[in-house]
């Protein structure tokens, strides 16, 4: 969705969080290789195989904007619901990062409920496909 929007060094720590929201539940269902893939496409990383490491705390270090947290927040709710099972793993992760940029409770759940929403028009809009 956003992705495109970050710098190089936001979006290879993107795709390093990106990666412990999906390994979080033990389950890599198909979706969210898929979903991930795609991610990889949008960043222009789809190759890059050196992502920075550290903890959640240490790789959010490099999203110093409000955009560029909003833009972590959204793609990782989106990518948490690829398989339609937003976990307590994964829930527990996007809290940390949401209190980490100081977002309010009120904020993290209007970004959770707009992910849902855009999920939907997604779905209203593969039904016009057929």
């Amino acid at each position: 969705m956003y992705l495109g929007l970050l710098n190089l060094e936001q979006k290879k720590a993107f795709l390093a969080i990106a990666k412990k929201i999906i390994g979080a539940d033990g389950i890599l269902d198909a979706r969210e290789r898929g979903k991930i893939e795609a991610m990889r496409y949008e960043t222009g990383l789809y190759t890059e195989t050196d992502l920075p490491s550290g903890d959640i705390e240490e790789l959010a270090g490099v999203f110093d904007t409000r955009r560029s947290r909003v833009i972590l927040m959204l793609e990782g709710i989106a990518l948490a619901f690829a398989d339609e099972n937003f976990s307590g793993e994964e829930k527990k992760i996007l809290r940390s990062l949401a209190l980490i940029f100081n977002f309010s409770e009120k904020e993290a759940t209007a970004m959770e409920n707009w992910v849902l929403r855009l999920k939907e028009l997604q779905k209203e809009a593969a039904a016009m496909f057929e």
